[in-house]
C-alpha cells in the first residue's frame, strides 16, 4: 500500500519555496502517489502518512500563534527539504528543525556534505526536468526577444559586476530584475516574476546570466534548471560543482570578471548559443527526469518513516558562524552635527553667490537672468521626437563628453539643449566648440548671465523642448547610444516617464542606481530614483517643473518624483542599463548626499496623502 505524502509549504513564505513544492507534488503524482498539495495545518504523525516540509526555515518560523513546543512536535513528524545555503543564517534556522526528523533532504550537494560533516541522516533532494516548468517544449523556431536576462536578489557584489559589465552590454536587450526581500515576497513583482510568468520569460530570453551572491562558489541549481528547461541558454559564474551538467558543452562558466564579455559575444553568435541550449534541455529532459530522481528518494523516505526505527541522534555540531546578513541602510540616515553645519554653509554660500550675480546682470543687462542663445546650423527645422536637456557648471571637462554621447544616440529623433548655469571656468566655449564639431546635430546652447542653480537651469532647458519626450542629463554624466530609443519606447506604453539603470563610477568602483521598479511606497521611504530619466512635456507643464529653492539644496529630483506621485502619475522602469554616472570632486553627489534627513517632515506636510510610514 502505497504511503500518502503531505506537501507543507508556507502560504507566508517566498513563492519560490511554493515552486519547488509544487514541483515536487506533481513528480509525486506522477508516480502514483496519493499527495496532499498543499497540506493544511501542521504536520502530524499517521499510519501510511509522510509530511514533507519545503523550506523550514521559512514554514517553522512563519507559523502565527503557534507555541514552540508544538512546532517541534511538528518537526519530528516530517521530513525537511532544505533549500538555504550553508554559511547563512537561514541555513542554520532550517537545520534547527530539520534535525529533529527522521532523516534530511536538501537540493544542494554543498549543504548535504555539510550536513552529514555535523552528524545528521542527509540526502540529495535533485530536483529535474518537469512539463510543468516547461514554457517552450524543445521548439527550434522559438522566439527570443530578449538577449541577456538576469534574476536575482540584490546583493553589493551582484550590483557590482552587473555594474561593471554595462558597457559590454548596452546594445543588446536586457532583462535586469534585481530584487530586495527585507520580508518573504509572498507575491510576484514587476522585478520579480514567478511560476508561469517566470517560464515564459526565461523561454523569450537566449542567455541567463549567473552570478553568486556571495564569494562562496555554491551552484544555483534551481535557476539553472528554469533556464535550461526553457532553452536558456546560462553564463555563470565559475562554481564548486556543475552537477550533472558539463561546462563548455551544456553551459558556459567564466570568472566573474570576464562574464559579462562571455555574455556579449554568445548572443551575437546563434548557432553556438542554441547548440549549447539544446544539448543542455535534452540532458536534463532525458537523463534527470524529475520522476526517475524522486524513485529512490521515496525509497528512503519510506524506509525511515514507515519501518519506524529507533535512532538517536548525535547533537548538531557548528562548523563555522552563520554569515551576518548586510544590514539595510537606514532610509533616511541621521547626518552628524558637523555635516549639517557644513551643508548649511554651502547652501548659504551658493544662494548668496546666485543674489550677487542676479544684481550684476541686472546692472549689466537690465534683468536678473539674461540669456545669450546659440543654435547650430541643422536646429531650425527639425522636428525631433525627444528633447534632451543639459544643465551645466562649471563642468569643462565633461560637459563635451555628455554632449557626444547624446549625438551618438541611434534609433530616435532627438534635439540637445543645453543651459550654461554662469560657469565661471571655460565651460561655454567647450560647448561652443562641440557644437561645431557636431554641426550635423540640432543642438542650442542657452548662456545665463547669473547663475540660478539646477532646478531653474532645467526648467529652462525644457522650456524650450520641441518634443514631447524630454531626457534629463547632467553634464558631468553620459549615455548610451540606445538609451534614448528604448526610454521613448517605453513611453509608447503610456506611462508618465521612464527610468533605468545608471551606472555609478566612482574612481573605477562601480555601483548601480535606480535599480527597483516605480513604486511609491518606497519612495517615500528613501530617494530611489534618479533624475536620469525620460518624462512627457505635459507632465513636466502640469506638475510646474522643478522646485528652484530645493535645486539649491540637492533635492529637486527627489521632489519631482514625489510630485509625480502625489499627481497619480506613474514612472515605468526598463530593467536595461541606460549611462554612466561619474563621481568626483565637483560632483552634486559630494554634497547633496551630506544631509537626507531634515526634509523629510517638509515632504510629509507637501504631499500627505502619499503612504508616508506613521512609525
Amino acid at each position: 500500500m502505497n504511503p500518502t505524502y503531505h506537501v507543507y509549504v508556507s502560504d507566508r513564505g517566498n513563492i519560490f519555496m511554493t515552486e519547488i513544492a509544487a514541483l515536487l507534488a506533481a513528480g509525486l503524482a506522477d508516480l502514483g502517489y496519493e499527495t496532499v498539495f498543499p497540506a493544511p495545518g501542521l504536520p502530524e504523525k499517521g499510519r501510511g502518512r509522510i509530511n514533507l516540509v519545503v523550506a523550514p526555515h521559512e514554514f517553522f518560523p512563519l507559523q502565527r500563534g503557534r507555541r514552540e513546543s508544538a512546532l517541534l512536535r511538528a518537526a519530528e513528524a516530517s521530513i525537511s527539504i532544505g533549500v538555504e545555503q550553508p554559511g547563512t543564517s537561514w541555513f542554520e534556522l532550517g537545520t534547527r528543525y530539520a534535525s529533529l526528523g527522521p532523516t534530511v533532504l536538501d537540493i544542494s550537494r554543498y549543504a548535504v556534505e555539510e550536513l552529514i560533516w555535523r552528524g545528521y541522516d542527509a540526502h540529495h533532494l535533485q530536483l529535474g526536468y518537469h512539463p510543468s516548468w516547461d514554457g517552450w517544449d524543445g521548439k527550434p523556431d522559438h522566439r527570443r526577444p530578449t538577449d541577456v536576462l538576469f534574476l536575482g536578489s540584490f546583493t553589493v557584489r551582484r550590483e557590482t559586476f552587473l555594474a561593471r559589465w554595462a558597457p559590454l552590454l548596452w546594445d543588446c536587450t536586457t532583462d535586469i530584475r534585481l530584487f530586495e526581500f527585507p520580508r518573504p515576497m509572498s507575491e510576484p513583482r514587476a522585478n520579480f516574476v514567478a511560476s508561469q510568468a517566470k517560464w515564459d520569460l526565461l523561454a523569450s530570453s537566449r542567455v541567463l546570466l549567473n552570478i553568486h551572491r556571495s564569494e562562496v562558489p555554491y551552484f544555483e541549481w534551481v535557476r539553472v534548471l528554469e533556464a535550461v528547461t526553457n532553452g536558456c541558454l546560462v553564463v555563470t559564474e565559475s562554481s564548486a560543482d556543475y552537477g550533472p551538467l558539463i561546462p563548455g558543452k551544456h553551459l558556459i562558466a567564466a570568472p566573474a570578471d570576464v562574464l559579462g564579455a562571455y555574455a556579449s559575444s554568445i548572443v551575437n553568435d546563434e548557432e553556438l548559443r542554441s547548440q549549447l541550449a539544446n544539448e543542455a534541455y535534452d540532458l536534463v529532459r532525458t537523463k534527470l527526469e524529475l520522476t526517475s530522481l524522486l524513485v529512490p528518494i521515496c525509497a528512503h523516505i519510506e524506509q525511515v518513516v514507515l519501518s519506524n526505527p529507533v535512532r538517536k541522534r548525535p547533537e548538531p555540531v557548528q562548523t563555522r558562524q552563520p554569515r551576518p546578513t548586510r544590514p539595510a541602510a537606514p532610509a533616511w540616515p541621521e547626518p552628524s552635527v558637523a555635516e549639517t553645519r557644513v551643508k548649511e554653509l554651502l547652501d548659504g554660500e551658493t544662494e548668496l553667490l546666485q543674489k550677487v550675480e542676479a544684481l550684476q546682470s541686472r546692472l549689466v543687462y537690465g534683468c536678473t537672468d539674461h540669456i545669450e542663445a546659440f543654435e547650430t546650423g541643422a536646429w531650425e527645422d527639425f522636428r525631433p521626437d525627444v528633447s534632451v536637456v543639459v544643465s551645466s557648471f562649471n563642468y569643462e571637462h565633461f560637459v563635451s563628453d555628455a554632449m557626444v554621447s547624446v549625438t551618438s544616440s541611434l534609433g530616435v529623433a532627438a534635439e540637445l539643449i543645453v543651459v550654461d548655469d554662469h560657469s565661471q571656468d571655460d565651460s561655454v566655449q567647450v560647448i561652443l566648440d562641440q557644437m561645431e564639431a557636431s554641426s550635423w546635430f540640432p543642438i542650442k546652447l542657452l548662456a545665463k548671465s547669473a547663475n540660478t542653480g539646477v532646478s531653474v537651469a532645467r526648467n529652462t532647458a525644457i522650456a524650450e523642448a520641441r518634443a514631447d519626450r524630454v531626457f534629463v542629463l547632467d553634464a558631468d554624466n553620459v549615455i548610451y547610444p540606445a538609451t534614448l530609443h528604448k526610454l521613448s519606447a517605453a513611453l509608447d506604453r503610456s506611462p508618465e516617464a521612464a527610468f533605468s539603470y545608471g551606472i555609478i563610477d566612482t574612481d573605477g568602483s562601480h555601483n548601480l542606481i535606480s535599480h527597483l521598479p516605480w513604486d511609491v511606497r518606497r519612495l517615500t521611504e528613501c530617494n530611489y530614483i534618479d533624475a536620469m530619466a525620460m518624462v512627457r512635456r505635459r507632465v513636466w507643464d502640469e506638475v510646474g517643473g522643478y522646485d528652484p529653492l530645493l535645486g539649491i539644496r540637492g533635492w529637486e529630483d527627489y521632489e519631482f518624483w514625489l510630485r509625480l506621485a502625489a499627481r497619480g502619475f506613474h514612472a515605468e522602469f526598463v530593467p536595461e542599463f541606460l549611462g554612466h554616472y561619474r563621481v568626483h570632486g565637483a560632483s552634486r553627489q559630494q554634497t547633496v548626499n551630506l544631509d537626507t534627513s531634515p526634509l523629510k517632515e517638509e515632504f510629509r506636510n507637501r504631499y500627505p496623502l502619499l503612504p508616508w510610514d506613521q512609525g
